[in-house]
């Protein structure tokens, strides 16, 4: 057996369509997908409707990723604090480009659960950590062994973070399959992760897949959520372009820059005019590409 794991698409819709079609021309009808469906590319619908054909015409199991409770927590708080900017404009486009279809499958879907397919090893899958679609885990970090050493299960898939690695602890194996949407390190290219296994150990096998990420930059503009959370679409396709996550380095900045000037920075209303000092100071332009 042949199983695909695909996790923080981000609505990344042609390296989700490449992901998938090298998947489906290899044969493989088993995927688990780890949640981040959407949110920071703009491509929601189309993610979403191909999110679908994988539950209604293959063996799929779902997870909630903290962006999908992102989005159900503020359609619970009547729909209040997000805006156009840097700091929440994305989110609020993702919102927006959703329907109560869309927001009713994120919301029955569990942040972890065990995958059991008879005759082979069952797996624990989850987003962040089995008890939180946020939580953290890395090798070697305290909790990480901790979350290994009580399961249940021989091995644990994960997303949140976006660096694509697997590891043991004593007899436990975790790995997280990278991110197909917004990929950290190996020059940017989408991530996932083939399990094999033929009723025995399940045996890794990492991938980096490349697509058409110029089609991609053109959606930002085309959608129009660069116009809507400028700073943060550039950081994005930077991501993208390089496999360099510089962020969470701008956004603090940006907050410091508007602290330093007002006396008090206060998420998610930081001026624009921040956001652009800090990403010149990183040396991103507009379009994701490093200045110099």
């Amino acid at each position: 057996m042949e199983v695909a794991v695909f996790s923080d698409i981000h609505a990344n819709y042609e390296a989700f369509k490449a992901c998938f079609e090298y998947c489906s021309t290899h044969g493989i009808d088993h995927y688990l997908c780890l949640g981040d469906y959407v949110s920071d590319c703009p491509e929601p619908e189309k993610t979403m409707e191909l999110v679908y054909i994988l539950r209604d015409y293959f063996r799929s199991v779902f997870i909630r990723g903290n962006r999908e409770d992102y989005l159900l927590d503020y359609r619970n708080r009547g729909e209040k604090g997000w805006h156009d900017g840097s700091a929440s404009g994305s989110l609020l486009y993702t919102y927006e480009h959703l329907t109560d279809r869309d927001l009713y499958f994120f919301e029955k879907l569990p942040i972890c659960c065990v995958w059991e397919e008879p005759g082979y090893p069952p797996i624990t899958l989850c987003h962040g950590t089995p008890e939180q679609s946020n939580g953290l885990m890395f090798r070697g970090k305290a909790n990480t062994r901790r979350i290994l050493h009580n399961m249940k299960t021989q091995l644990l898939l994960h997303g949140h973070h976006h660096q694509q690695e697997a590891y043991r602890f004593r007899d436990r194996g975790c790995i997280n399959p990278g991110s197909i949407g917004v990929p950290w390190d190996h020059g940017g290219k989408a991530q996932f992760l083939i399990l094999k296994s033929d009723g025995g150990e399940w045996i890794e096998e990492l991938k980096q897949l490349d697509y058409d990420r110029e089609k991609e930059y053109h959606a930002f503009s085309e959608s129009g959520l660069s116009a809507r959370a400028p700073a943060w679409a550039a950081l994005v396709m930077h991501v993208l372009r390089t496999g360099v996550d510089l962020t969470e380095a701008v956004m603090l900045r940006a907050s410091q820059l508007c602290k330093e000037e007002t006396g008090e920075a206060v998420w998610p209303d930081i001026p624009e005019k921040y956001w652009a000092q800090a990403l010149l100071e990183h040396r991103i332009d507009l379009q994701g590409r490093s200045i110099g």
